[in-house]
């Protein structure tokens, strides 16, 4: 509980330092509470590693900032694009984790994907000839974004080290109850 209210707490300074920084010096921070909950959310899940975590996200998020690219210089603005850049990041995606048996998580690749797709999506769609000037802002913010909430995550986990649970943990099915030597009759 303390850990979450914490965490919560973090993000809303983290959150509000972040937009006043932005606005100061005229960074396109506005999503800095989605990309900061995305950090958040990369930091605080706890299947895979913390490396394989952020590399998987890396790596979707590169993977539609590509596909971005792709079409706006080489595929006509169509539904057809879009849904053939889709199809090939989604299958790239889906076999690294399966090439890597999950090691770099599916969730984090798709994660990462869908933070790029949300940053710059509208942006693309009004102005596809900007991509250049416009996607390495919308990735700058986002990454900024992501990189704060995995800050907020760590200050979370460490809190969850520090401070043990208000509930005593129950005893694992290999343990033995200390009085396990005497018969119950």
């Amino acid at each position: 509980m303390k850990k979450i209210v914490v965490g919560g707490l973090l993000l809303i300074v983290v959150t509000a330092l972040a937009l006043l920084l932005g606005s100061a010096l005229q960074v396109p921070l506005g999503g800095i509470l989605f990309t900061g909950g995305v950090g958040v959310v990369l930091g605080i899940i706890k299947q895979g590693g913390p490396i394989a975590r952020i590399f998987g996200f890396v790596i979707g998020f590169l993977l539609a900032w590509v596909a971005f690219g792709i079409q706006a210089a080489l595929l006509p603005q169509t539904v057809g694009s879009q849904i053939l850049a889709s199809s090939v990041v989604l299958i790239i995606v889906t076999a690294i984790a399966a090439l890597s048996r999950d090691k770099v998580p599916f969730w984090s690749l798709i994660l990462g994907t869908a933070t790029m797709v949300g940053a710059y999506m509208t942006d693309f769609e009004n102005a596809p000839q900007n991509f250049l000037s416009e996607s390495v802002n919308a990735a700058g913010g986002t990454l900024i974004g992501v990189a704060m909430g995995l800050v907020v995550a760590g200050f979370m986990n460490l809190l969850e080290a520090e401070v043990p649970d208000d509930k005593p943990a129950a005893p694992k099915a290999s343990e033995k109850p200390a009085n396990s030597n005497v018969l119950n009759v």
